[in-house]
C-alpha cells in the first residue's frame, strides 16, 4: 500500500502526529531513491542505524537536530512553506 493511501486513512490521530508520520515517511523514501542504506546514512550523520529504524518504523520521535542532520546526509534543506501562497518562506 503506498503512503499516499495510507494517509487518507489515518483519521484518529492528530494533525501534528500526522505530520511527523509524513516526514519520517519522507525521509526513508528519500534514502531509499538515492539507493543508501539505513546503515550508509547512519554512519554519514552519526547515528546509529538501529535509530535510524526507529525512526522509518515510527517508534521513535527524532529531535530537529537529528532531523536536520539526516536532511543533511541525504543532501536536503529544510524550508518552511506558506500554506496559503504554498511558497517557500525566505528571510
Amino acid at each position: 500500500m503506498k503512503w499516499t493511501d495510507v494517509k487518507k486513512e489515518i483519521t484518529s490521530i492528530s494533525p501534528e502526529d500526522k505530520n511527523l508520520i509524513e516526514l519520517m515517511a519522507l525521509l526513508a523514501s528519500i534514502r531509499k531513491e538515492k539507493n543508501m542504506t539505513q546503515k550508509e546514512l547512519a554512519e554519514k550523520v552519526h547515528v546509529s542505524q538501529a535509530q535510524i529504524a526507529r525512526l522509518e518504523n515510527f517508534s521513535y520521535v527524532p529531535s530537529l537536530k537529528t532531523v536536520t542532520k539526516i536532511a543533511d546526509g541525504l543532501n536536503l534543506e529544510i524550508t518552511f512553506v506558506d500554506k496559503n501562497t504554498k511558497q517557500p518562506v525566505r528571510n
